[in-house]
């Protein structure tokens, strides 16, 4: 809404952007899509340099910008490496069509000074892979060529462009288990591919036929991640360090089943239990454990960990929480707002009667929480009760009326009460109609039968409008419409600055 508002106001009616224009709307080109970066003033590549991701079709439409050789960065004949240094972040997201145009030299070279940049930077596990599998685009070798590449040894894995210029084949020929073994943690810092993580782990399988155990999974990072669920029930999980680093967020989201067999395993150990050190390192992988592992959980763990991400969990899992946190947090009853704060990620979870109980305590619930609700809870939530749970951020109701969560308890709503928020909310159930018997009035005195009628009066609520100078607004909100008439004149300043 922002952007179209931008665009209006600068009248961009077609998917050409002047430089100007891209140096007006900033990091909002961010959000532009392939047609308007294809075609824009080449300065867009400058300013897409700050955005944090892109979508498949502005990746062509940058690369279809860049290869044309009307930008800054020339033509492709003449491209070397510090072409792709000046480019900065850009090259993480291109394809083997913009990297097919540099030798394996250049690229080599490149990725020395831009993989510890993307990993000093904490770079997305799945962008490292992509962007491997994109410049490391080579023919595979056959296998009865042998190891042919170069032996993988300690100073190759040390070299930060490692395993660039190797194909899957030559890896798996030229990995000894002993090196593995003695460099495992280099190399699983190192690989992102998932398939060269595969060849990692099979080696480490028949390096331990007996199982890997807490010293080598503490290790494993990402590689973790491509480990079937017979490789993790051959796994040792008996320290809460392993634990910690085989959840570690950084390394990728894991498969629900392959969580609960790595928590499970651990938990299998005697001695260990859901503590609020294991709480804290699980995080949202809370989600894979069944409702009967969750209640074992105690309130003084609960209590003592982080706040948990119980989004992903089931209704029956949130509920089996919230019933833990509500005596976790019991001694801060007599503090609402600190209550509400130490509670509110597990409401998911929470009853009616508890979520009705809070709406009476002037709480300021973020319209997240709101939509977090559950599902049975929302439609039985009364106009006037949201207003009281919401408090400040009640205007939230607007900005959000298109969700689907919030549509649904909309529509479930009198429009009568609806109205008496004065958001301009639509959408609301109307008023039924009322049909009210009246007798017809003989017109002689004469004895004549009296037959009733039937009036259908139909009870429609007042449009709510406020005086402002003497003119009406109809029931609009003037306060929304300056938001972007601020913007605009913030807009158009600039361009006069500028021209």
């Amino acid at each position: 809404m922002l952007l179209d508002n931008a665009k209006s106001c600068l009248g961009i009616s077609e998917v050409s952007l002047s430089k100007n224009h891209v140096e007006v709307l900033g990091n909002m080109v961010c959000t532009m899509d392939g047609s308007y970066i294809q075609n824009s003033d080449p300065f867009i590549l400058e300013k897409l340099k700050n955005c944090k991701d892109f979508t498949d079709a502005q990746v062509i439409a940058m690369e279809t910008l860049l290869l044309s050789g009307t930008t800054q960065y020339g033509k492709t004949t003449t491209w070397n490496q510090q072409t792709l240094e000046d480019l900065e972040t850009l090259p993480l997201y291109l394809t083997q069509n913009f990297w097919s145009l540099f030798t394996t030299e250049v690229k080599g070279k490149f990725l020395k000074s831009f993989m510890p940049q993307l990993r000093k930077q904490e770079t997305e596990k799945r962008k490292l892979k992509t962007l491997f599998k994109q410049i490391n685009s080579i023919s595979r070798s056959k296998r009865g060529a042998g190891c042919i590449t170069g032996n993988i040894t300690q100073s190759v894995i040390a070299d930060t462009s490692f395993p660039f210029g190797y194909d899957m084949t030559q890896f798996d020929l030229c990995l000894d288990t002993s090196v593995l073994k003695d460099n495992l943690a280099a190399v699983t810092k190192q690989v992102d591919d998932n398939n060269f993580q595969k060849i990692v782990l099979v080696k480490l399988n028949q390096a331990y036929p007996s199982g890997i155990v807490d010293e080598q999974l503490k290790v494993l990072g990402s590689v973790s991640r491509v480990a079937t669920l017979d490789d993790i029930t051959k796994w040792s999980i008996t320290k809460i360090d392993t634990l910690s680093a085989l959840m570690a967020f950084g390394d990728g989201p894991w498969e629900t089943a392959k969580s609960k067999a790595i928590i499970t395993t651990y938990l299998n150990t005697s001695g260990n239990s859901l503590g609020s050190s294991e709480l804290n390192a699980i995080g949202a992988n809370l989600c894979s454990l069944d409702v009967s592992v969750l209640k074992t959980i105690t309130p003084s763990s609960l209590k003592n960990a982080n706040s948990l991400d119980v989004t992903s969990c089931s209704t029956e899992q949130k509920r089996a929480v919230y019933n833990i946190s509500k005596s976790s947090f019991s001694s801060q009853r007599i503090s609402n707002p600190t209550y509400y704060q130490l509670i509110s990620p597990y409401l998911g979870g929470a009853p009616i009667e508890d979520i009705r109980s809070l709406a009476a305590q002037n709480v300021n619930m973020d319209i997240t929480t709101f939509k977090g609700l559950e599902s049975t809870v929302l439609p039985s939530l009364t106009v006037s009760e949201v207003k009281g749970l919401l408090g400040a951020n009640v205007d939230d109701l607007k900005t959000f009326e298109n969700d689907t969560v919030v549509h649904a308890w909309l529509i479930a709503q009198p429009q009568s009460d609806l109205d008496m928020l004065r958001l301009g909310l639509t959408g609301g159930k109307e008023a039924s109609t009322v049909v009210v018997p009246t007798a017809v009035v003989p017109v002689n005195t004469t004895n004549t039968t009296t037959t009733p009628a039937h009036n259908a009066v139909t009870a429609k609520p007042l449009p709510v409008t406020t005086i402002q100078n003497g003119v009406g607004d109809g029931g609009a909100h003037p306060g929304k419409d300056l938001g972007a008439l601020s913007l605009c004149l913030a807009l158009v300043t600039v361009i006069l600055q500028m021209m």
